[in-house]
């Protein structure tokens, strides 16, 4: 390992921002590279569905996403990642939070009020320092997308059906 492989000590932040970093060794290399530890990830759908006017769903606030995460200071905490298809195309503007553990499914996320909701919301789970549900207009967009996920609880609806359809194929 040389002198510029060696993992560099932690530099100084500007208050707030946690300074987590782990020192990994590439695979392929053996290079050890520092990688910040994010207390989170927004994923944006923009793919087949999302967004797409032209098969009739809603315009995806696309900018908004953008201007707010570079405006409130978030790349050092929470990545911004527009993503190819998330999967759940029929509700349209789906948003996937990987935060504290959980798994926060948002649909229809269409208007700049949205958009604005999620930051807020993004922001009140960074000042806690855990998972929150969500709550006022972001309440009506979060869905259940996994068996076991934030807005299923303790039990998801229809929950042995899925055991009867493999059944009977």
């Amino acid at each position: 390992m040389t002198s510029s492989d060696k993992p560099q000590t932690e530099r100084r932040l500007p208050v707030g921002i946690p300074n987590r970093f782990v020192h990994n060794q590439r695979a392929f290399d053996g290079a050890f590279k520092e990688t910040r530890v994010l207390e989170g990830q927004l994923f944006v759908c923009n793919a087949c569905c999302c967004g797409n006017v032209d098969k009739g769903f809603p315009a995806l606030p696309a900018n908004e996403f953008k201007q707010q995460w570079k405006e409130r200071g978030m790349r050092l905490r929470v990545h911004l990642t527009f993503s190819g298809c998330l999967g759940p195309c029929p509700l349209a503007n789906a948003v996937l939070i990987l935060f504290g553990g959980e798994s926060i499914w948002l649909h229809s996320i269409n208007t700049a009020e949205h958009v604005t909701a999620i930051y807020d919301y993004l922001e009140a789970m960074l000042k806690a320092e855990k998972y929150l549900p969500p709550r006022g207009l972001l309440a009506a967009c979060h869905f259940n997308r996994y068996v076991f996920d934030s807005a299923a609880g303790t039990r998801c609806d229809g929950d042995d059906a899925w055991k009867l359809a493999a059944e009977i194929s």
